[in-house]
Formats: C-alpha cells, sequence, structure tokens
C-alpha cells in the first residue's frame, strides 16, 4: 500500500507523533510506502529524517482555529495528495483528522481517522464540548473508518455517535521490540521516580508534587522530562514546597528508553489520557507503574498486578500508592515483571501494525 499519514504538529512529540512514527517504521519494515505530512517541523521530524521517513509538510496546518489559515491548509493538503496519489490516507488529531478526511473525500480516497483523544472531551474542565461533537459527527461522515488507541475512547465516540458504530475500532498504541539492558536494578534503594509528560494543564504536575511534599522521611528522587507553557509554574511549586534537591527537570530530547533502565519507578499523574505511549515504555522498561486512573490508562496498568492506580487529583491517594512502591522493593519487582509480559503479550508495536493493517484493509474494501 501507499500510505499518507496526515497530523497536525511536527514540533512536539507526544503520544500521536511517537504512535506515527513507531507505526511508519513497522509499515515500512512490511513493505508498504509511507509518507507523513505534518505542521511545523521540529522534535518529531527531526527523527523522521533519522529514520528515513519521508515527511513533506503543509505549512499552514495548525492547531488552534484559524479559518483562513485552515482553508490555506485545505488547498495545500488537496495539492500534496493529488501528488502523491495514496491508496489510503491516514489522520491523526483532531484539525488533521477533520481537514485530511475532507480532502481525501475530494480525491475519493478512503480514509481512517485516529483521534488519540477525542477533541469533544476538554481536557480543561472534563466535560464533552458540545459544539466540538457536532463537529465530530460532521467529519465523522466524510471518513472510511476510526481507529481508536483504547476500549474507552471507542466507547466515547460510540456515546457521541461520532461515526456510524461499525466503523469504530480499537487498536492499542504499541512500541517497538528493542534490546534493552538494565542500568540499575528495580530494587535499587532509595528508587528513582520518573515521569514524562508535557508541561501543560492536560498533565497533573501539581498534585504528584504536592503527593510526594508529605515523603520527604523517605529517600527517593524525581526526575521530571518535558517542557511546556507551565513549565515556570511546576519550577515555583517545586522550590514552594521545598522539593529543589528531590527533583530535576529534563528536556524532551533526553534519551527516555536509557533513563527508563536506570529508573525504579513510573508515575502519571494527568487530568486526562487515551492510552499513553509513556506508560507502555515503562512496562518494557520492567518498570512498576503508578498513574491516575482515567481514560483507558486502566487498559495496560491493571491495579495490583501491573502497578497501581489512583484517583482523579486525589493527593492523599497518590501519596498512598508512591509510599507502597518507594518503601517495597519486592512489590516494584512484581508490578514490573508482570507490566514486561503484558507489554510483551499485548502492546508491541508489530502486534499494533499487524492489526492496523487489518483495519485498513477494511477501509480499502468499503
Amino acid at each position: 500500500m501507499k500510505i499518507a499519514h496526515i497530523l497536525t504538529r511536527g514540533d512536539v512529540l507526544g503520544g500521536a507523533q511517537s504512535h506515527v512514527r513507531e507505526l511508519s517504521l513497522e509499515l515500512r519494515r512490511l513493505g508498504h510506502e509511507v509518507t507523513v505530512i505534518t505542521g511545523a517541523p521540529g522534535i518529531f521530524t527531526d527523527q523522521l529524517r533519522q529514520a528515513e521517513i519521508p515527511w513533506l509538510q503543509v505549512r499552514s496546518l495548525v492547531r488552534p482555529l484559524r479559518p483562513h489559515r485552515d482553508l490555506a491548509a485545505f488547498i495545500q493538503l488537496w495539492s500534496v495528495l493529488r501528488q502523491l496519489k495514496p491508496d489510503l490516507v491516514c489522520a491523526h488529531t483532531a484539525k488533521a483528522g477533520s481537514l485530511g478526511r475532507a480532502v481525501a473525500r475530494l480525491h475519493d480516497i478512503p480514509s481512517v481517522f485516529t483521534p488519540h483523544g477525542w477533541s469533544m472531551f476538554d481536557r480543561n474542565s472534563l466535560q464533552w464540548n458540545p459544539l466540538f461533537c457536532w463537529a465530530e459527527r460532521v467529519a465523522g461522515r466524510l471518513g472510511t473508518r476510526v481507529i481508536n488507541v483504547c476500549e474507552f475512547e471507542r466507547e466515547f465516540a460510540r456515546q457521541c455517535r461520532v461515526s456510524p458504530a461499525n466503523t469504530i475500532e480499537v487498536v492499542h498504541n504499541g512500541i517497538a521490540e528493542i534490546p534493552m539492558t538494565r542500568v540499575q536494578p528495580i530494587d535499587t534503594q532509595p528508587p528513582l521516580i520518573v515521569m514524562v509528560a508535557r508541561f501543560a494543564s492536560q498533565k497533573d504536575h501539581a498534585t504528584l508534587l504536592q503527593a510526594l511534599s508529605g515523603l520527604l522521611c523517605l529517600e527517593w528522587s524525581l526526575l521530571l522530562v518535558g517542557t511546556g507553557e507551565l513549565e515556570a509554574r511546576i519550577v515555583g511549586q517545586v522550590n514552594a514546597l521545598g522539593l529543589g534537591n528531590r527533583v530535576r527537570i529534563l528536556p524532551p530530547e533526553t534519551n527516555v528508553g536509557h533513563l527508563l533502565m536506570e529508573a525504579q519507578i513510573y508515575v502519571l499523574s494527568t487530568h486526562f489520557e487515551a492510552l499513553p505511549i509513556s506508560i507502555l515504555e515503562a512496562m518494557r522498561a520492567g518498570l512498576p507503574v503508578v498513574a491516575t486512573d482515567v481514560g483507558g490508562i486502566s487498559e495496560s496498568v491493571r491495579e495490583g498486578e501491573t502497578g497501581l492506580l489512583t484517583r482523579h487529583a486525589d493527593v492523599d491517594g497518590l501519596r498512598h500508592a508512591l509510599a507502597r512502591v518507594i518503601a517495597d522493593p519486592a512489590l516494584r519487582l512484581a508490578l514490573g515483571s508482570a507490566g514486561h509480559d503484558l507489554w510483551s503479550a499485548q502492546f508491541t508495536a508489530s502486534r499494533m501494525a499487524a492489526r492496523t493493517l487489518e483495519v485498513y484493509q477494511r477501509a480499502l474494501s468499503r
């Protein structure tokens, strides 16, 4: 197949970008031709270049609603697809999803949309947005099939009736099976805790820092990997809570795979997620995971089996869960081992690609 992936941003490295990179690599390995189309270049397109995955820039493709730029992006996408002549268009995230499906329909090319978190769910208020729900229903009539990265997302899509029920499918995220050597044992004391997440309103660094501020009687250190508009606020909270000698911030260019092999605990405190890639990376590294039970997280983090789950914005609950894994190396080993086994069975890139290709074939036989 000749496949065109479209997503809005190439200047950040979030779940959608990681998904497209891993999927593109697997599809190429299986003999398919893949081109990625994106907006502003940056860390993601640098990774595509290093992996020798062809990519094209549509300069007017931006995340915010900008009618004039959106019209320009529509025209540019129309021109790019006219030249590429792909067999299938795969659109990712809301803006690229709407424009990509519309342009594909004009060219009579089947399209598959992966939302990576539905736009009609406001990640700040945690409420449905009726306007975005209507917009997704309109766009849903333009595409051929929809892939959700978790069951939680599929059920949400069905409730909102964004597309005919028989076109809404699930393919869990997956990451590459690569040889990895642990640098520090999981049961090392004191443990190193890692969280990889953008400093943005969707993530809940504040609850994590408040929880850890009550555990100064235990020995631990925390590394936060990321960047974003809220970084200054988070640094201020670290200092205000007296955590400056326990917490460090590393840039998103950090070799996360290597870092996770040094760490003993992975934590994700967040307001909303679909199926986070960072948790799968932690499971691959054999780390116990402590995470907020939102979205599709419980589909990978199984309470008491591969990790510990806490309620949304629950400082005391997160503090208790972290205290357990900080103080109990044997528990960390058990949770981490079970998490690695579950990742190997269900969340590899090869499994994701195989199941995605099944959906692609159904889209082509519309």
